[in-house]
């Protein structure tokens, strides 16, 4: 293999990933603001998913499963445990975030199927109990009360999230700050953006770590 091989989108998002694995692994330093600041950048849209948060200190990457339920319907999430690949992350939408849809044994059976995530616009419960098995959830709220195993959503389809559409086989990027969604079709281009803003703030952080002005390095009068 040429040493000097160029870098371009693709090689840079092979060389983040593992052989032998669907796992997408990145620079730890990227986090979901550089990620939703090289979506705006290349886009003019931010990618994130409205009002939802990790429940404990999760970072997640993977891609998409989705599912549509609403949230008295807990049985079409289960469905989507075993309809996801190994190493995705579960994207659930609900109708509202006033009755959870996800909890500590849904979470545990997630973990058993290499699920590495489960992102809810809606409401989970069982805190202390994923919190202690580890699995990441991200949701929009918190509460105690559950609906039933009804199973009458829908599983890989389009899901809209305040200004944000994720289609299956996106790519999803959460952390303390929240959840990005990227298109499938620019994951490389956003990756190698997000690298690129990466190294400039820490030429930023550098300056200013020499007593530089804030508004002379932005130019700001």
């Amino acid at each position: 293999m040429d040493r000097k091989q160029k870098l371009s989108p693709d090689n840079l998002l092979k060389q983040f990933a593992p052989k032998h694995s669907d796992k997408i692994v990145i620079d730890p330093k990227i986090t979901t603001s550089q990620i939703s600041d090289a979506l705006m950048k290349l886009t003019g849209k931010n990618g994130v998913l409205e009002g939802i948060k990790p429940i404990d200190d999760f970072k997640i990457i993977g891609k998409a499963t989705t599912v549509k339920t609403s949230s008295n319907d807990w049985g079409t999430v289960i469905k989507g445990i075993y309809a996801a690949k190994k190493e995705d992350i579960l994207v659930i939408s609900c109708d509202d975030d006033n009755t959870a849809v996800w909890g500590e044994l849904a979470s545990t059976a997630a973990n058993i199927q290499g699920i590495v995530g489960t992102v809810i616009s809606g409401a989970s419960r069982d805190s202390v109990g994923i919190k202690n098995l580890g699995y990441p959830v991200f949701s929009r709220n918190v509460v105690p009360n559950a609906g039933s195993p009804l199973a009458e959503g829908e599983i890989n389809i389009p899901l809209i999230c305040g200004d944000t559409t994720t289609y299956p086989g996106d790519l999803i990027i959460g952390d303390e700050c929240g959840v990005v969604s990227v298109p499938d079709e620019i994951s490389s281009e956003v990756l190698m953006e997000s690298q690129t803003i990466v190294d400039k703030e820490n030429k930023l952080t550098a300056q200013l770590n020499q007593s530089k002005s804030f508004m002379d390095l932005l130019r700001i009068k």
